[in-house]
């Protein structure tokens, strides 16, 4: 196992405008940093890094701000000891860095992170969704669109002790729910 003082530090080698040179500079020495701890080959790390910087600074060169967002959040991923496969991926060449350059948070997530995303997107949809059965506070005084009845029912429905409340109703005549914008009130 390397100490942190045998790790080589290869610069990486891309050509750049005079203007951006230390910036980008910069930012291929943070990409080359979160490579290197991996493999021992340093001159293949920092071809990576100035590969994948290339890219990123194709993709946002109009939006500086954007592009140092991009850099921090591969940067990031890198790093992750969960998100190893994107390190082997750029090694063994089979995510390539222009592929790598584009990806989306959500693309660079590790396969735990993924299905974590995905409980918690689906829990969020059904806590949100609207009560089936007919409940709340009877009503004469709001008029359905669909079928023009006014026995309706007011609900408030909270998805925490800090949330606002959600208010809707639903027509007991014709089942139709709607959320407060809707209202017809008489």
């Amino acid at each position: 196992q390397a100490s942190n003082s045998t790790i080589t530090t290869a610069k990486p080698s891309f050509r750049t405008s005079a203007s951006s040179d230390s910036v980008r500079s910069k930012c291929a020495e943070l990409l080359l940093a979160a490579l290197q701890p991996e493999p021992p080959d340093g001159d293949k790390a920092a071809e990576l890094a100035g590969h994948i910087e290339q890219h990123i600074h194709e993709l946002h060169k109009p939006n500086q701000v954007k592009y140092k967002a991009c850099v921090r959040s591969k940067v990031a991923n890198l790093r992750n000891p969960k998100n190893s496969h994107l390190r082997q991926g750029l090694f063994s060449g089979s995510l390539p860095p222009e592929d790598f350059a584009r990806m989306s948070a959500e693309e660079m997530a590790g396969e735990e992170l993924r299905q974590l995303r995905e409980e918690y997107s689906s829990r969020g949809v059904s806590e949100r969704q609207l009560p089936r059965g007919v409940e709340g506070t009877q009503t004469q005084k709001i008029r359905c669109k669909r079928c023009g009845g006014s026995d309706c029912r007011v609900t408030q429905v909270s998805s925490g002790p800090d949330d606002d409340a959600m208010t809707f109703v639903t027509c007991s005549g014709c089942g139709q729910q709607w959320y407060h914008s809707g209202w017809t009130c008489l």
